[in-house]
């Protein structure tokens, strides 16, 4: 029987492999290796950059780490991108530009982690397969990640517009 582990930040069950993790994201070696995994498909095809930083932002949710300006900066801008794809319509590809919006306006203060970070995880989205479904599939992820936030979408609110996003 083969080894598995349950990653501590989104609870995916996966092989054990040998390895490290992200450097300040919580999670387990096996999961940064799948979504590495998902990454590259991802790079791969230039079709799938359009929705490319909702995986980003759905996993890097899902993997908020601790209490250090680094981690807590990491969830605020991720949390807020989701809230301006899914509940603004602003456009996936404006995930960078907005980011780096957000970095040059700090509000951000420690959230509490969710009790479970959605139902959903990166290997909901297929490698390969059609782009629409894998669009689909990245939406709904994100959608899923985005959700489990609920308690903060106040807080989060609130960030964007302090950071005039919103």
């Amino acid at each position: 029987m083969e080894d598995v582990e349950r990653c501590p930040g989104c609870g995916i069950v996966l092989p054990v492999v040998i390895g490290v993790g992200h450097t300040y994201m919580l999670g387990s070696p096996s999961c940064w290796r799948g979504y590495g995994g998902l990454l590259a498909a991802q790079y791969a095809d230039q079709r799938r950059m359009a929705f490319h930083q909702l995986v980003v932002d759905a996993y890097a949710v899902q993997h908020p780490g601790g209490s250090l300006p680094q981690q807590v900066q990491s969830v605020g801008i991720h949390l807020m991108t989701l809230a301006l794809v899914l509940e603004d319509g602003a456009g996936p590809e404006s995930g960078p530009s907005l980011h780096r919006a957000m970095v040059m306006r700090p509000v951000f203060h420690p959230l509490t982690r969710p009790d479970s970070v959605g139902a959903l995880t990166f290997d909901h989205v297929p490698l390969g397969g059609s782009v629409s479904l894998t669009q689909r599939s990245a939406y709904e992820w994100a959608r899923s990640a985005w959700e489990a936030w609920a308690a903060h979408h106040e807080t989060v609110d609130q960030w964007l517009r302090t950071s005039g996003l919103r």
